[in-house]
């Protein structure tokens, strides 16, 4: 039976949920659904809350041209199939107890048991957490646990859809995968070959399943990491003091300090202070000035300071792992859930087309990339046109 992630549909941080429909119609709207507004306060909560993930995992991303304008676009779609989503929850009458309700509350909180700015464990204050994140976001607990039920209403109907159209994962499907996989691995020139002539889609497939493999199975080695940050408005005697910090450092560990304790005394990475300055090195990922000391030292071993264009490092090498092979039965498992997780999103994509061609949709919002590529398009065109009638 079909099982979709419960609540697969709420958002994963509060500060990506937006205000709900049930919202002051006199609010100004983004879009509407067969007559319901899509709210610009909704759109630019979940936008925002994008923005700030992207801020944090990725944020050379957003320094490319209209790149807000891109993540606004794919919000707007977003926001669009849920309400598509909704409605057809609605009208197939979807009942949701208030046991699943609460249930989904309480699976919420439970991501906010961790203290972000102690970066420890704290039940106790997750409640207080939880209710701060909806008040910033200025929502109250009625309006959330409509949300919720809406989401879980949806959750019912996807499941019951899917198990009529998705065919399960066969062992010969996930069988047939991993032969790809495994034709990459091992580089089999001729099957990679005939596998792009027959079909592109499923070689590029082959291909990021095997790159995954390779990080989770090549050799690595566990490090402390102490980081002094170098950026490019600094002055060149402030880059300078931060080497001499770096080398004063790696005089204080030599002389017996602990290297956990330096790490919080001196570190400037925030994030790793939870894990003590700990981190997981694949070969060939890190910069390359740390990767040729860290699979070079021995286990360990403290490094001199290491620049990089990021800064400075000081590195103890604590663990190494050699690279492993895995065979069929050791990834079958994880082949036929990423096989059964395509097929859903698949006719979850299909269904969510179907009923936005049924439906009346119009869209308010414009973004500047449509704009310019319009302007692009219409200059090009111009160009043509003057070249046809120079010929």
């Amino acid at each position: 039976m079909i099982k979709l992630n419960k609540y697969f549909l709420a958002a994963g941080l509060i500060a990506a949920l937006g205000v709900n429909s049930y919202a002051k119609v006199m609010e100004s709207s983004v879009a509407t659904v067969n007559g319901r507004p899509v709210l610009a306060s909704e759109y630019d909560s979940y936008l925002q809350g994008v923005i700030e993930q992207y801020k944090a995992a990725a944020p050379q991303l957003l320094a490319q041209p209209y790149a807000e304008d891109i993540l606004g676009k794919e919000v707007l779609q977003e926001l669009l199939s849920k309400e598509l989503l909704y409605q057809a929850a609605d009208e197939a009458k979807i009942q949701v107890k208030d046991s699943e309700i609460d249930e989904g509350i309480n699976e919420i909180k439970s991501r906010f048991i961790v203290d972000e700015i102690t970066g420890k464990e704290d039940p106790k204050g997750a409640d207080k957490r939880f209710n701060e994140a909806l008040k910033k976001q200025g929502l109250t607990l009625k309006r959330y646990k409509e949300k919720i039920k809406k989401d879980i209403a949806v959750r019912k109907l996807m499941e019951d859809k899917l198990r009529q159209t998705v065919k399960p994962v066969e062992e010969e499907d996930a069988k047939a995968l991993y032969n790809n996989v495994e034709a990459v691995l091992k580089n089999n020139t001729k099957k990679l070959k005939a596998l792009e002539k027959e079909d592109p889609a499923k070689l590029k497939e082959a291909q990021l399943i095997a790159a995954k493999i390779k990080q989770l199975t090549g050799e690595q080695v566990r490090i402390g990491h102490i980081y002094l940050a170098v950026t490019k408005d600094m002055t060149a005697e402030e880059a300078k003091q931060k080497e001499e910090k770096a080398k004063q450092i790696k005089k204080e560990l030599d002389e017996g300090l602990d290297f956990s304790a330096a790490v919080k005394k001196y570190t400037e990475d925030q994030t790793a202070l939870a894990s003590g300055g700990d981190m997981i090195l694949i070969k060939g990922v890190a910069p390359k000035e740390i990767d040729a000391k860290a699979f070079t030292l021995a286990v360990g071993k403290v490094s001199a300071p290491i620049k990089t264009d990021l800064g400075w490092h000081i590195i103890k090498v604590k663990e190494k792992r050699a690279e492993r092979t895995v065979t069929f039965d050791d990834i079958s498992r994880d082949l036929a859930q990423y096989l059964a997780q395509q097929r859903i999103q698949l006719a979850m994509a299909q269904y969510v087309e179907e009923l936005y061609n049924k439906a009346d949709v119009k869209i308010t919002k414009t973004f500047a990339v449509d704009e310019a590529a319009a302007k692009e398009a219409a200059t090009k065109e111009a160009a043509a046109k003057k070249d046809e009638k120079k010929k």
